[in-house]
């Protein structure tokens, strides 16, 4: 089965960290495991909010740093991105760093996220064309609770 890359649309009111947390939120119920990819700094905002965004909402995470995978729910830096190979059980990867993860063609399901200014758009279309070049199902649409 190849992997599908869903790009979702941001207005400028959408906030991505919330963004992913609510995407995060609806894996988990499914029972996926799930990965979120981006950079040091906006990992660390990432980390709180799973725990703050939503009262009486429990999403059991850790920051990947120690190669141990407890958890259905990883976040991993973009400098570990490396680290990716060790999950082989998670289907699921949220990724908000610049890199396409072209690397993962089968059995896995890939969330971007496309922020509404241009310099973001500009590397959104490059990570698409990669995928669409590297023979992944592309999806693209607007960003909504219900898109997901």
């Amino acid at each position: 089965m190849k992997s599908t890359v869903n790009f979702y649309s941001l207005d400028k009111k959408d906030d991505i960290n919330l963004c992913v947390c609510e995407l995060t939120k609806k894996l988990y119920k499914k029972n996926k495991n799930i990965i979120i990819v981006d950079n040091d700094d906006k990992l660390v905002d990432i980390d709180k909010l799973l725990w703050s965004f939503q009262q009486n909402t429990f999403l059991p995470h850790k920051i990947l740093i120690d190669d141990i995978i407890d958890t259905p729910i990883l976040l991993i830096s973009r400098e570990n991105i490396h680290k990716l190979e060790l999950c082989k059980n998670y289907s699921e990867i949220i990724n908000n760093c610049e890199v396409p993860l072209i690397q993962y063609k089968t059995q896995t399901n890939i969330y971007e996220f496309v922020l509404d200014n241009e310099e973001d758009k500009i590397v959104s279309r490059n990570k698409y064309t990669k995928y669409k070049s590297s023979s992944f199902d592309v999806m693209h649409i607007k960003y909504n609770e219900q898109a997901i």
